[in-house]
């Protein structure tokens, strides 16, 4: 009974929460698009920089065995792949914001976004760090013939933890942000939804 009693005080304590004005909201919405867009435009400059390097190694190199540059070539188009999705997601999710008189539609799109994001992050993100990890074995045999057993498999461990370590660490903590970031948009477009709803209904 003191339970029932505790749970009925929690209910009746809550109230709503505080309604903001039409400017708080958009500031919101475009204060965490801003941030999200800006990590996928940090993303872009870094896979361009590291595509750069890459093709730096794979023509600068006097390789002896063919399996380095079908490694390196692999890897480079892998790179050029997540580039050219990082570049696309960045861009619409800058020039989205035109939606913003239409609440309705952006959350839909947002929703929609997110969804592709997900499978983005999760389904072919796997087949992209078998590719990679593909690409790194080609052109690391060529090393592991001028390395001891012990640093070739010292160099096999850490390779194979670092894989798990971005998939089963990095990627879920990423993705929680992404998707933490996307739903803070929709939230905010959902209030001002309710807003709009709420201002038609008393005029």
């Amino acid at each position: 009974m003191k339970d029932f009693e505790a749970l009925k005080n929690i209910w009746h304590g809550q109230t709503e929460l505080p309604k903001l004005s039409y400017e708080d909201i958009l500031k919101n919405i475009r204060g965490t698009k801003s941030k999200f867009a800006n990590k996928l435009l940090f993303q872009v400059i870094a896979l361009i920089f590291s595509i750069a390097v890459m093709l730096y190694v794979l023509f600068k190199n006097d390789f002896k065995l063919g399996t380095s540059q079908l490694g390196i070539t692999i890897f480079v188009i892998c790179l050029l792949y997540y580039l050219f999705v990082q570049i696309r997601d960045y861009r619409n999710i800058s020039n989205s914001e035109n939606m913003l008189d239409k609440p309705d539609e952006y959350i839909s799109y947002l929703k929609s976004y997110k969804h592709r994001r997900y499978i983005l992050n999760t389904r072919v993100y796997r087949i992209y760090m078998v590719f990679i990890a593909l690409g790194l074995a080609l052109g690391f045999i060529e090393v592991f013939f001028t390395m001891s057993v012990w640093q070739t498999a010292l160099a096999i461990i850490f390779t194979i933890g670092w894989f798990l370590l971005c998939y089963y660490v990095f990627m879920r903590l990423y993705i929680r942000k992404e998707e933490a970031r996307i739903n803070e948009m929709i939230q905010n477009l959902e209030r001002l939804q309710a807003q709009f709803k709420e201002h038609d209904e008393l005029v």
